[in-house]
């Protein structure tokens, strides 16, 4: 009985570890980018990462929008908006050099034809922090909308 009892303990074990390596994997597949380097970030929608185990003619310091948002411009008009914008920058700036793990996920391109992901810094959405801390705005790629960054609260950001 007891190695049953053992036997079972073990193989629960194992299973768990299975389990935990598999949501620890760096893989990549065809809509996903697991474990990718940060290298720097332009503004706080724009990152540049390299990503493991791609070539470097197509994985070395390239360029990613952030899905879903946009940011206000480091070379905006106004001295508020440029304020928002070096603020939002160093956020992200922050969060990307001091994350465990960034992943970008449903990777696609915009009407531009750059790269376009949702970026997860420790399983957490990019763009949910920048909406949360009113720094960013949703925007689905069409036409933008006109922001003025110094008058903005905490509402206009969902």
């Amino acid at each position: 009985m007891n190695n049953i009892v053992r036997l079972l303990s073990l193989a629960s074990l194992l299973f768990s570890l299975s389990l935990f390596a598999q949501e620890q994997s760096c893989e990549h597949d065809s809509k996903s980018l697991r474990c990718v380097k940060y290298n720097r970030n332009y503004d706080a929608d724009t990152i540049t990462v390299s990503i493991k185990g791609v070539h470097p003619l197509f994985g070395d310091k390239i360029g990613v929008r952030v899905r879903g948002i946009d940011t206000p411009e480091i070379k905006g008009k106004l001295p508020c908006e440029k304020d928002v914008a070096r603020t939002a920058k160093r956020l992200v700036e922050n969060l990307l050099k001091n994350a465990k793990r960034i992943d970008l996920e449903n990777i696609g391109r915009d009407k531009y034809f750059r790269i376009l992901a949702d970026v997860k810094v420790d399983s957490k959405n990019l763009r949910d922090l920048l909406l949360k801390n009113n720094l960013a705005y949703a925007y689905d790629g069409g036409t933008k909308s006109k922001v003025n960054w110094c008058q903005r609260t905490p509402a206009d950001a969902r």
